[in-house]
């Protein structure tokens, strides 16, 4: 059996429709907040927080984008295919939320010497860690985002060792002594590796 809608019913479904979607791109006051999944793709429209991070549904799991501007974080999703997105730097590559100089550090520096699969992680993963092997850790490992030193490329013997002595405890001219750091201080690494890293480390 054939059912066929009236030009007006159709109008009426779409009005309808239109006033769903309507009602739930009213974006959050709040002026620190995280979207739920649920409503990423439903229209919802920039915020004016200044501070607030967006999660999404879909997308590629493993993919850590960061948006440009400082006001906002876009995480996993579909956000390597939006213009200006790049790849995240992540220093936790194990996942454990725990920034350590023996297991990240060690494993960020192997891999900025150019080694892969167990040689990058043989004698560097611990127990418990929700990523122990290079598969589910290398597509964490965003080198690019590691430049810490501004030389246009992540270097071992740079921005390896200064990120290991960050890991390390060390602060101030502790980090960056020896190091051609092309201008950039210990605030800079550090506001870099808190704000956009994920870190924690102090003055």
């Amino acid at each position: 059996m054939k059912h066929f809608f009236s030009a007006r019913m159709i109008q009426v479904l779409a009005v309808a429709m239109l006033a769903c979607m309507h009602a739930s791109a009213a974006p959050p006051s709040s002026s620190n907040f995280v979207m739920p999944s649920s409503v990423v793709n439903n229209g919802v429209g920039d915020s004016g927080s200044p501070s607030f991070k967006i999660s999404s549904s879909v997308g590629d799991t493993t993919f850590t984008g960061r948006q440009t501007s400082a006001a906002f974080v876009l995480s996993p999703g579909f956000w390597h295919s939006v213009t200006g997105v790049t790849q995240g730097c992540v220093i936790d590559i194990d996942g454990n939320q725990t920034i350590s100089a023996t297991t990240d550090g060690l494993m960020l520096l192997r891999a900025m010497l150019g080694l892969t699969g167990t040689a990058v992680t043989t004698g560097a993963t611990v127990t418990g860690a929700p990523r122990t092997s290079w598969d589910q850790i290398a597509p964490y490992v965003h080198l690019a985002a590691l430049n810490l030193d501004g030389s246009g490329n992540a270097n071992a013997a740079t921005d390896g060792m200064l990120l290991l002595r960050a890991m390390f405890g060390l602060t101030g001219t502790a980090v960056t002594n020896g190091i051609a750091t092309n201008g950039r201080t210990w605030i800079d690494i550090r506001t870099y590796l808190n704000t956009q890293c994920g870190g924690n480390f102090l003055p």
